[in-house]
């Protein structure tokens, strides 16, 4: 409960520091945002090897907080570029590894998942995708091919998030796929605020979502221990 506690309490002023952009708070605040994830879940797993997967994923998402949390300086472009695909590429290795512990969560269950029973339901994140990345398309210029990539891998954390549906309980099946799909929407505002058009509030927006995110998912691994209902 005390991880928890410092956790809402290092999310509330990351994101009161990033909205005010009090650098130093911000400093303090996001770099340990992570690291108090993969503490709370050794607290209730005990366990490294069965989730290294999920700690490489938390790993990577701290790298790309830290990556992402410096300033852009318009005038050191080639420095802002370098940080900004630092931190792309940081977050879409956390997403991989995500999607390959929710695959080995059901691999000798496969031909009984959702996804390969009823291949039609992929369908909607094929369709949210397309409709995104047409929207960031015209203003992403040399970009078109990370973000693309960067695309469809958290489509694919999302789908292989839902593709535990009915092979785990059902509280470890909301939680995680419903932290995939706040995850979404964070990666997707950022998107769209770098990439499209600055939006009002976007900070508060991004790091809400990302923190409500990692929490979900992290808390439904842990409870995809208990017995199936």
């Amino acid at each position: 409960m005390i991880i928890l506690l410092l956790y809402l309490i290092n999310t509330i002023a990351t994101i009161y520091a990033e909205n005010t952009e009090l650098r130093m708070v911000q400093y303090g605040s996001k770099i340990l945002l992570m690291p108090l994830l993969a503490i709370y879940l050794y607290s209730k797993v005990k366990n490294f090897s069965t989730y290294k997967l999920i700690y490489a994923a938390l790993f990577f998402s701290w790298l790309g907080d830290i990556f992402l949390m410096f300033p852009r300086n318009e005038q050191d472009l080639s420095t802002s570029k370098l940080l900004f695909i630092s931190g792309l590429i940081s977050f879409l290795i956390a997403h991989i590894n995500y999607s390959i512990y929710f695959i080995n969560e059901v691999k000798d269950k496969t031909k009984v998942t959702l996804l390969v029973g009823k291949p039609y339901l992929i369908l909607p994140f094929c369709v949210f995708g397309i409709v995104l990345l047409s929207i960031l398309y015209p203003s992403l210029g040399v970009m078109k091919l990370p973000v693309t990539c960067y695309t469809i891998i958290i489509m694919l954390m999302a789908m292989t998030a839902f593709n535990r549906k009915n092979l785990v309980n059902s509280t470890s099946f909301l939680l995680v796929f419903i932290g995939a799909l706040i995850f979404v929407v964070s990666d997707s505002c950022i998107a769209i605020n770098v990439f499209y058009k600055p939006f009002e509030f976007a900070r508060i927006a991004i790091m809400s979502t990302y923190t409500v995110a990692q929490f979900l998912i992290i808390y439904g691994v842990i409870k995809a221990n208990e017995k199936i209902v």
